[in-house]
């Protein structure tokens, strides 16, 4: 496969790599014809490829055509290229995070068959709770560390679905490790299982409202108003902050708790046919 944008942290590294591999799959593929496709001098582009350069603004768009990034990846090329070339440590920081943002996360993806996994909120609670702690031997009390607390029966019943979807494995010592570190049921998985699960984690936010002070829980809400061709931009937008805070957390060196993000994005009215400010 030709290298991911999404993996690299110089986007001269990532064109250098894309054009060795490029070339090996097209004999076509050369210095000359990427200078055809770009406008650029051949030697100048050896010179980026070799990080004695930049890659000017008016250019970029001609190498996201050449190497076919999709709007995601062409965002990230572009925020990439800003993360290389500012000299700003305040910058690099908050292009870092949108980077961090826009990639992806290595998951497991839960097909169909798995869905059982999404049956009730504490089978994946209690499987984010065995990957923090060291001692999982004793079930009741895994059980009872949950919030709200589960019965040993429900703890028991959680493990054998992980057990069947190989999502834990014995530690050896009565206990249990966790498998693949995150999962996800993909983003047009629309099955009964996961709805229900939604309903469920929802339920528990509005529990936590009494259950948890609030320096333990952040709650709040926004009304907006939006052109609907719009939708797909915030949930975008959405997705990309979801990402970023899997990134975040990917990353800690330690965890002693398990939280829960519930975003909700929905309409609360049907769609104004004479909008103010439409003629």
């Amino acid at each position: 496969m030709l290298p991911d944008v999404l993996d690299y942290l110089d986007y001269r590294d990532y064109l250098k790599e894309w054009y060795q591999e490029s070339k090996k799959r097209n004999r076509f593929t050369s210095y000359r014809y990427i200078s055809q496709k770009t406008d650029l001098d051949p030697a100048w582009i050896v010179r980026v490829f070799q990080k004695q350069g930049h890659l000017s603004e008016e250019s970029l768009p001609k190498f996201e055509k050449l190497c076919r990034l999709d709007q995601r990846r062409i965002e990230y090329f572009r925020t990439l290229h800003h993360f290389c070339r500012t000299k700003s440590p305040e910058q690099q920081k908050d292009l870092y995070t949108r980077l961090m943002e826009l990639r992806d996360i290595e998951a497991r993806m839960l097909e169909n068959a798995e869905l059982s996994f999404y049956n009730h909120w504490f089978v994946g609670a209690l499987r984010a709770l065995i990957g923090i702690t060291q001692d999982t031997s004793d079930l009741d009390k895994l059980a009872k560390n949950l919030s709200p607390a589960i019965s040993p029966k429900e703890a028991e019943s959680a493990i054998k679905v992980l057990q069947k979807l190989e999502l834990i494995e014995e530690d050896g010592v009565g206990g249990w490790n966790i498998t693949d570190r995150i999962l996800t049921s993909g983003p047009q998985v629309q099955s009964g299982a996961v709805r229900n699960h939604h309903r469920q984690t929802l339920d528990l936010a509005i529990d936590s409202l009494d259950r948890h002070h609030p320096n333990q829980r952040d709650i709040s809400s926004l009304t907006l108003t939006i052109d609907k061709e719009d939708i797909e931009e915030i949930k975008e937008r959405i997705a990309a902050f979801r990402r970023g805070l899997l990134q975040f957390a990917h990353q800690s060196t330690t965890s002693n708790k398990v939280f829960q993000l519930n975003v909700s994005f929905f309409p609360l009215s049907e769609t104004v046919s004479d909008p103010v400010g439409e003629e």
